[in-house]
């Protein structure tokens, strides 16, 4: 199956930090009040999510991190008596604290290893299995700190050479090819990645080994062996250092880097375009992305190759992890999530954030109505 169309993707400024909405001390019982039918954000009508109350303790992605934070407060508000705390610690933390069964749904840009979902398969009980469901899309993006330099274009190889050590000053022929009339400084390149399992390093590295699989040496996981640059815990821990470090440059959502402030480099496609991040652009990728229900979930392969002309390659989709059955507040999950899916696209806009395409998004919607 192939992606038809996608919803629309924020500008590049947020205009306020978002605030984590406290989980208090409710139980873990729940009760559902107040079912209504309306036009849902992504297109059509769909039954809104009756609301529960109860609590909810999540972790994982920082892709979605600032989303979650956001829907995390509007829900409460909406649905007295409902608290969802999420932390964004990464993709790798956020499956294992659900494998190991400390969060009660794990946020993750990268679909589980086979341990993590034995994890995860054990953690929901014998019997149940843990799934996967897409909730947002959106895009990485390069950030970079090079004063006078407003707009910068990188290609995958000069991308590669840039984090891999390779291109060590920003005057370097190759960033000229890619940046002919900016005024490049002669300063060294200071490249910042994630220290910790990140679904978004897997896009970052995933799209460079796809593209440039000759000069990218250090293949495509959560974590890799960088030879030399600076570590940052998170995509805010990336951001702030850029933002600290004269010459650097780092991969991290459109959200983090909006919310900072920092410019956005255009990335070199498979067709040779330039292109900025934004709703058509990253509709154009997402609609030659694959879809995989064989395994009873909603798994989606990002084309990072698309030869689409007017597509943004670093284009993705970040899900949740629960079980399909064994949930410890499956009316709260499931109100929640159905929140997310349907009202709480509105605020993803404004974000740095898409709504999921049609097709992939009822198909998230009718495995989160099947949740127990």
């Amino acid at each position: 199956m192939q992606v038809t169309r996608t919803g629309q993707l924020a500008g590049l400024l947020l205009t306020s930090a978002l605030a984590l909405t406290a989980c208090g001390s409710g139980d873990n019982t729940s009760k559902t009040t107040n079912a209504a039918t309306k036009p849902a954000a992504t297109g059509g009508t769909t039954a809104d999510a009756a609301c529960a109350t109860g609590s909810l303790s999540a972790q994982g992605s920082t892709f979605q991190a600032n989303a979650e934070l956001q829907w995390s407060k509007d829900f409460a508000a909406k649905c007295k008596g409902a608290q969802v705390a999420y932390q964004g610690t990464g993709s790798g933390a956020g499956k294992t604290a659900f494998g190991n069964g400390t969060a009660d749904f794990g946020g993750t840009d990268s679909l589980p290893k086979d341990a993590e979902q034995a994890a995860a398969d054990k953690t929901c009980g014998s019997g149940n299995k843990g799934v996967v469901t897409p909730i947002v899309a959106g895009a990485v993006v390069l950030t970079y700190n090079l004063q006078g330099v407003d707009k910068l274009v990188l290609s995958p190889k000069t991308a590669a050479g840039l984090f891999q050590g390779k291109i060590k000053q920003w005057d370097d022929a190759a960033v000229k090819a890619d940046n002919p009339t900016a005024k490049l400084p002669s300063i060294p390149v200071v490249p910042i990645h994630r220290g910790e399992k990140s679904g978004t390093t897997k896009i970052f590295s995933s799209w460079l080994l796809k593209n440039d699989a000759a000069d990218w040496k250090l293949g495509a996981d959560e974590t890799l062996t960088w030879p030399g640059g600076q570590s940052a815990k998170g995509s805010d821990g990336t951001t702030t250092t850029v933002k600290q470090s004269k010459g650097g440059i780092t991969y991290t959502e459109l959200s983090f880097a909006a919310q900072r402030g920092l410019p956005i480099a255009d990335i070199v496609n498979k067709s040779g375009k330039a292109i900025t991040p934004s709703g058509a652009s990253v509709g154009s990728a997402l609609k030659t992305a694959k879809v995989d229900t064989a395994k009873g979930d909603v798994r989606i392969s990002p084309d990072y190759a698309t030869a689409t002309p007017d597509a943004y390659p670093l284009a993705a989709p970040s899900y949740v992890l629960t079980c399909d059955k064994g949930n410890k507040n499956a009316a709260l999950l499931k109100a929640y999530l159905t929140y997310v899916l349907t009202d709480g696209t509105g605020v993803l806009d404004k974000l740095g954030y898409a709504p999921l395409p049609d097709e992939i998004a009822t198909q998230a919607k009718a495995k989160v109505a099947a949740l127990a």
